[in-house]
């Protein structure tokens, strides 16, 4: 399994950047890899055994479980149907304070290519694809809590 990390710094409180991390309702407001993001059945808010429903703007729909939510820490996820390209997934957002209305925020992707000749050819590809897009997302984040957060 290949591990991503990326991290920033936002001027918001970590339970502000850790619910709006969570909040389907929003989330498209600032993640620009989305264009559809939900929680499946009855769901109102994600927690350990509920399922999201996520498809990125090339079509591509990933279903994953909550397998780790302690608010305002950290929530974990991991896919239990994805894009073909991907043996296994995981994710996670970890927000930790920094001080007085600063958070820290950590988002980390495990992941496994299908097949061991896609692997090899396509593993450097994805890791930098994957690791732009984490960065993209981590400063749309920063911009949206920072931009709607009142103390």
């Amino acid at each position: 399994m290949k591990t991503i990390k990326r991290s920033i710094k936002i001027s918001s409180s970590q339970i502000y950047v850790f619910e709006i991390t969570q909040d389907y309702h929003v989330r498209l407001e600032w993640d620009p890899y989305l264009n559809e993001a939900r929680l499946l059945g009855n769901s109102q808010n994600a927690d350990i055994g509920e399922e999201s429903y996520c498809k990125n703007k090339l079509g591509m729909v990933m279903i994953s479980k909550y397998i780790s939510y302690k608010s305002p820490d950290v929530a974990a996820v991991k896919m239990i149907k994805g894009p073909r390209i991907l043996k296994k997934f995981s994710g996670a957002w970890n927000v930790k304070s920094t001080g007085i209305g600063g958070s820290l925020v950590i988002f980390t992707y495990n992941y496994e290519l299908k097949g061991k000749i896609f692997n090899k050819l396509f593993g450097p590809i994805s890791a930098f694809v994957f690791g732009w897009e984490m960065k993209v997302r981590l400063n749309n984040l920063k911009k949206y809590c920072e931009r709607n957060n009142v103390p």
